[in-house]
């Protein structure tokens, strides 16, 4: 067995034995794996091992470039301890490869057109240096040459050697002759699949794809296959029409505008459904559909020869996808504010991921792994996996003892119940517990509202401890700073969001955490989308509520209390508080192996607990 490690756990054991079975009958794998059971090794491993004795390809999907790094170290020990021969390419998103400076601040879609309009016409000084005619020059053959011949490099590395470069083309390159392929969602889940793969030559019949952290995998879909346009955009493509002297797509983005707005007067509500052509018909007042899109890409393709970023591209883009399919769709007109300003947009939502899990369907096997797909069998359903696909969970390998569950079932966060008393007994609740916890404390909430007015009532109980606060839509070095400045703090209080920037992919390494607790259920909104969502997965499955709505604020909920249990040493207490947990339809998306305490005292067990230690 091609294992790098010392030794294996009983939790990872089995996992192997699961994955080497799925393997063999080519079906899939659903592992709903918890934290420490050493996901990463235990399924990439045996792939990787069956991979090279069957001329298939592993590719490993994940969220975060963090994770990329656990991947190719894995197989750098694999590599030097059992001295076997095989090449491995770390493909991060094309955008974050990119040597182009100022190309970070693109969205994703923003950036493709533009790397598209530079290629094609021939301005991209580093695709010119690595391509010539369609062909790798001299050069790049050698650096492509260079990277083969080392250790399986991470993507940073890659970057480095290929100063002056297209490190995305190199990497391609590198790729045909790879075995293993680490990648991020976006390079199998996406309609970029079949480009990808006809460019490294690799097949989708001979892939085994592992995705870990495979519980965001539906909504991140979702958000692929969904689509949006906003006054905004509308606004700053006027502003570029007229700079760029497109005096007819002024008048024309314009009256897109006014459609739009159309719209909302026939309702006079703040958020409705809208059928595809009830839009169309309003915007070819103006012009034929298809040659107002033609004129917007042919601008927007001169745009970003300058600026890099076209909202006239933005608002084609949208007018492309709105002709889509309506079955798995929902098409919904919102209306938001934001301070004194209204914003409104035109959305097409994607609701159902199978949409494009389905085409992968082919691969030899699939492998999601997440200490979070409690139940697997939504998983299985809503990704449109074969009836015999593998559903498993496995026990933590963490000392069971190291951890304190406590239920409190008196304190709920229902909109029904969202009042002056109720607010005062959670912050109560919340004061006995932080003055009962000598060590840092995070508290994550159901919204950041909820979070204010509780914090309002417990911040003068706290004068000699620091407490921060999540703050929403920060940069990405704001959250590590704040999250540095938290850990390097003694008897801090964090107070965040359920499936916020804190309560996932986030390791409060160290056992700095010495309790978590989860304040109520992170219910989605009951806005048209959620509505759209519930009844699109009961007329799949029966179960709209559940699959649309209840388990994923479960599933938000216990990411939020795994943050503080990461390795065997940490011991730490996690509180739930909402007396829907003990319900019968929300229990059974919790861990069956989860013991926990009910009690209104919780003081008492935290004491006990950590006079243990």
């Amino acid at each position: 067995m091609l294992f790098p490690f010392n030794n294996i756990r009983k939790g990872q054991y089995e996992l192997i034995k699961d994955v080497e079975k799925a393997l063999e009958s080519k079906t899939n794998l659903i592992a709903n794996a918890p934290s420490g059971i050493g996901k990463t090794a235990a399924t990439l491993c045996p792939s990787l091992e069956y991979a090279l004795l069957n001329e298939k390809t592993v590719f490993f999907l994940t969220p975060k470039h963090s994770q990329h790094k656990i991947v190719i170290d894995t197989l750098r020990r694999v590599k030097e301890k059992f001295k076997i021969s095989f090449n491995a390419i770390d493909i991060i998103g094309k955008k974050w490869l990119c040597p182009v400076s100022g190309i970070e601040l693109l969205s994703n879609q923003d950036f493709n057109e533009y790397c598209a309009t530079m290629k094609k016409n021939e301005r991209c000084i580093f695709y010119n240096n690595t391509r010539e005619s369609g062909d790798l020059s001299d050069k790049a053959i050698k650096i492509v040459e260079s990277i083969l011949s080392q250790k399986p490099l991470h993507a940073e590395e890659i970057k480095h050697l290929c100063k002056g470069f297209c490190p995305y083309e190199i990497a391609i390159e590198v790729a045909k002759d790879s075995s293993v392929i680490v990648c991020d969602y976006y390079h199998i889940f996406s309609l970029v699949r079949e480009k990808l793969l006809s460019r490294i030559n690799k097949y989708i019949e001979d892939s085994i794809i592992i995705v870990d952290e495979a519980h965001n995998l539906p909504d991140r879909i979702r958000n692929i296959l969904s689509f949006r346009l906003s006054n905004v955009t509308l606004k700053n493509a006027e502003k570029e029409a007229r700079r760029f002297d497109f005096s007819e797509l002024v008048e024309k983005v314009s009256y897109i505008n006014e459609a739009i707005e159309n719209l909302r007067v026939k309702r006079n509500v703040n958020e409705f459904f809208v059928e595809k052509h009830e839009f169309i018909k309003e915007i070819e007042r103006i012009d034929e559909y298809h040659k107002i899109i033609e004129e917007l890409e042919i601008a927007a393709e001169q745009v970003r020869e300058e600026r890099k970023r076209s909202f006239l591209g933005s608002i084609a883009r949208f007018l492309y996808y709105w002709e889509g399919e309506d079955d798995g769709y929902a098409r919904i007109f919102r209306v938001e504010r934001d301070g004194d300003k209204e914003k409104f947009s035109l959305n097409y939502i994607c609701l159902d991921p199978i949409i494009l899990s389905k085409d992968i369907q082919d691969a030899h096997s699939i492998i999601l792994m997440s200490g979070t797909l409690n139940p697997p069998e939504m998983y299985r359903d809503i990704l449109g996996f074969r009836k015999e696909t593998l559903c498993r969970s496995y026990k933590s390998s963490f000392p069971p003892e190291n951890r304190l569950n406590l239920f409190i079932p008196d304190t709920t966060t229902e909109y029904k119940n969202r009042n002056e008393e109720n607010f005062r007994k959670i912050s109560n609740y919340l004061i006995r517990i932080c003055s009962s916890v000598k060590g840092n404390i995070a508290i994550f909430f159901p919204s950041y509202d909820f979070r204010d007015k509780i914090y309002f009532m417990i911040k003068d109980s706290f004068k000699d401890r620091i407490i921060f606060l999540e703050i929403q839509n920060s940069s990405k070095e704001e959250k590590m700073k704040m999250l540095n400045s938290f850990m390097k703090t003694k008897n801090a209080i964090l107070l965040g969001i359920q499936g916020g920037s804190f309560s996932e992919g986030v390791d409060f390494f160290g056992g700095i955490l010495k309790c978590v607790v989860i304040v109520g259920l992170s219910l989605s909104k009951p806005d048209l989308e959620t509505k759209s969502l519930i009844n699109y997965y009961e007329k799949r499955f029966g179960k709209g509520r559940e699959y649309g709505y209840i388990y994923p604020a479960i599933r938000r909920a216990l990411q939020a209390a795994g943050r503080c249990i990461r390795s065997e040493e940490d011991r730490a207490v996690v509180i739930f508080m909402d007396k829907r947990f003990l319900w019968k339809n929300y229990r059974i998306a919790l861990p069956i192996e989860m013991e926990f305490k009910v009690t209104k005292d919780p003081e008492t067990y935290i004491k006990k607990f950590f006079e243990c230690c």
